[in-house]
């Protein structure tokens, strides 16, 4: 019998937006004990506590709720032998149903995290979204490329509903990708609107989003 004493844990933290891998042992948390578990940046992304033989207490803190949650990872779940994408199991915010990380084999998660980068940067390549001319100014230093990628999903959905116009009456809009946000710009009269796009609390609000209406031009300077 094969008993497993390190599990893994990918989370995104909630200062910089990338996502972090941790390897957890079970004889470095002990009963009692408490750990923190640090991003590259410095911020604290977690913080994991020993209860008993086997089972942890995860404290995280949430963008969207702005508190921690206390999530309990036991035996049956440390146990298992997550050994491919489909099997990983996935830490959520128990009142938004946000992703807040994962727990499976390194080897996994860190396909997972791949996978999540290139999707992200095939689906910036793509110009085929209905009423979204073109997608330019793709920025390598995109430090949270999954809440970007799912808010232009959620923007390329609502364009092929035709939501997204300009007042000035164009719909030929196109799409910038900017690091912390994605500008849409009308080409007829150089309208925008930008839509925020580095947390969480920016995917839950974008999420809600039906129609977006760039303002023109004109009525931006002269509102300024």
């Amino acid at each position: 019998m094969v008993i497993r004493t390190v599990f893994s844990l990918a989370l995104y933290c909630s200062r910089c937006g990338k996502i972090h891998t941790h390897d957890i042992s079970a004889f470095a948390v002990k009963k009692a004990q408490s750990r923190d578990l640090l991003c590259s940046c410095g911020q604290i992304q977690a913080t994991i506590t020993g209860v008993c033989h086997s089972q942890y207490l995860l404290k995280i803190p949430c963008v969207v709720c702005e508190v921690s949650h206390i999530i309990c990872l036991d035996s049956k779940a440390i146990g298992r032998k997550y050994t491919d994408r489909d099997s990983v199991h996935k830490i959520y915010c128990p009142n938004e149903n946000i992703e807040l990380g994962f727990m499976g084999e390194r080897e996994v998660l860190e396909a997972i995290i791949a996978d999540h980068k290139q999707e992200f940067e095939r689906m910036i390549r793509e110009n085929s979204c209905n009423g979204l001319d073109s997608m330019d100014g793709y920025d390598e230093n995109i430090e949270n490329p999954q809440i970007l990628f799912e808010i232009l999903n959620k923007i390329h959905d609502i364009a092929e509903k035709g939501h997204i116009y300009c007042l000035c009456g164009s719909t030929e809009i196109e799409a910038i990708v900017l690091p912390d946000c994605i500008e849409l710009q009308c080409r007829h009269c150089s309208g925008h609107q930008t839509v925020p796009a580095a947390s969480e609390k920016d995917l839950l609000q974008a999420k809600e989003l039906e129609v977006i209406e760039l303002i023109p031009s004109k009525c931006s300077r002269h509102n300024q």
